[in-house]
């Protein structure tokens, strides 16, 4: 998935809100600890062809997918190395944007510990970090269900999704909520998230200061700016922060404003509509398509054979016509227009 609280389009607007005088994304330095397959990182290069974007994973299976479909979206703006972050050397001149998403709370201390002081040791001059990671503050509740579920699983020898479906009858009010909440997320996120070998979720004032240590700068949370505590964390039962830094020993200038997001523009239904390629390759992929938010639009497979033909050689009014038989249920006209607002087409 593409992850909105990571676009350096974002995080430059609160930088510069901080007062850093960070680089412009459209051709910065991108580097993604933990990229996955590469959604997040090639939906980045795609937007912004004249962007540096490297990613890294330790898993051989992420790289070589991540890599393939770079090579069938035709981005040459973008690499993948199969690298520990602790094995990994930087560019000489550092990164404009780090991204970590999805990392911190997922590996060891040591992994914790050398992956912010990778960053801070990384980071351009001006340069910043989005360091996602879990809140204990809210996650306390949710490993008590993790324990009981585990131990479910173990007693019956079964799957923990079946035994997530077991608890969930026998659940108190309060676990009830959590414990649907987990189903939810389905098998193949759980395995990563509540279910993860390793879960270890942090206050945000001990993130604050291992960042700190290891010579980094707390700018607030990387897409708001504004600057929260365990506190509040605890009061609102928060599970999840992403958090900006920069170099300690970054130049703050007098504090901007952040820029304005653009009003809203009505944008006309192209005659012919045609996709990216990066898009073309995720409708043909079923994976989900970003919009010009970097926000990931998931769709139903007779929608992708939709989307999977708009490369600009068929017609508003062929396709059409081929949603009668592909699709018999769907708006069609509606659903374009809806396609077409949310930027797909630009």
């Amino acid at each position: 998935m593409s992850h909105p609280s990571a676009d350096p389009r974002v995080n430059a607007a609160v930088a510069r809100g901080a007062g850093v005088d960070v680089a412009d994304p459209a051709c910065a330095s991108i580097l993604e600890i933990g990229c996955g397959t590469g959604h997040h990182l090639l939906s980045l290069a795609n937007r912004w062809r004249e962007a540096s974007c490297t990613g890294l994973d330790v898993s051989a299976r992420g790289i070589a997918r991540a890599r393939l479909l770079a090579r069938r979206a035709g981005m040459a703006n973008v690499r993948f190395c199969e690298v520990s972050v602790l094995e990994f050397e930087g560019e000489e001149k550092g990164y404009d944007f780090i991204i970590s998403h999805g990392v911190f709370s997922w590996v060891a201390d040591e992994v914790k510990v050398g992956l912010l002081d990778f960053i801070g040791k990384n980071l351009a001059p001006g340069g910043v970090a989005a360091v996602s990671f879990n809140v204990a503050a809210g996650w306390k509740a949710r490993m008590a269900v993790v324990e009981k579920v585990r131990a479910i699983a173990l007693a019956g020898d079964t799957d923990e999704v079946t035994a997530l479906e077991v608890f969930l009858t026998v659940a108190e009010e309060g676990e009830k909520e959590i414990a649907a909440d987990m189903l939810a997320k389905g098998a193949e996120v759980l395995a990563f998230d509540d279910f993860a070998p390793v879960m270890d979720a942090w206050s945000l004032g001990a993130v604050v200061k291992l960042a700190e240590a290891s010579g980094l700068r707390w700018l607030g949370d990387s897409v708001f700016g504004e600057k929260g505590n365990d506190e509040e964390d605890v009061r609102e039962g928060r599970t999840f922060r992403s958090e900006l830094f920069c170099r300690a020993d970054a130049e703050i200038v007098e504090r901007k404003q952040p820029a304005k997001g653009a009003a809203f523009q009505q944008r006309a239904v192209p005659d012919f509509p045609k996709l990216d390629e990066w898009r073309l390759v995720c409708a043909q992929e079923a994976l989900p398509l970003v919009d010009t938010d970097l926000k990931p639009c998931v769709f139903t497979f007779p929608q992708l054979k939709l989307l999977a033909k708009m490369d600009g050689t068929h017609s508003a009014a062929r396709l059409a016509m081929d949603a009668k038989e592909i699709a018999p249920e769907l708006d069609f006209v509606g659903w374009l227009r809806h396609v077409t607002e949310r930027g797909m087409f630009e």
